[in-house]
């Protein structure tokens, strides 16, 4: 049988939802008005970014623990211009967030830095330099 898959949505576990989908709109995302423990997201491109408060997720489903360490996952997101990385990190780091690779010109091509997100995910900022 060939079973093919094709990408569709990323779920993120979060401690507090409205913390974590204002760190989101501050990278540049719509994201809806919500009172639920689940929102989701149309990202550009055609993927959905999902999330769900943890522990409302842990009470209807038995035996499920929210994860206990961080930094497992990693989202990445590009922008239209290599100063946009700087700026963007300038941004969310300005409001808090911690910052865990300042904006450089990767060996690989790239402008390319890394935040993280109130719950700990990686998010990766870049841009081609050519």
């Amino acid at each position: 049988m060939d079973i093919r898959v094709t990408s569709a949505v990323v779920e993120i576990a979060v401690k507090e939802m409205q913390r974590t989908l204002d760190f989101y709109r501050l990278l540049g995302l719509d994201i809806p008005d919500a009172d639920g423990p689940h929102v989701e997201v149309e990202l550009p491109g055609g993927n959905r970014l999902a999330f769900d408060d943890e522990e409302i997720i842990a009470g209807m489903h038995p035996g499920w623990t929210p994860p206990s360490q961080q930094g497992r996952v990693a989202l990445a997101f590009r922008v239209a211009e290599p100063a946009q990385v700087d700026a963007l990190f300038e941004m969310l780091t300005g409001a808090g967030h911690p910052g865990t690779l300042k904006p450089f010109d990767a060996p690989w091509g790239q402008r390319y830095a890394t935040v993280s997100d109130p719950d700990g995910t990686s998010i990766d900022l870049f841009c081609p330099l050519s």
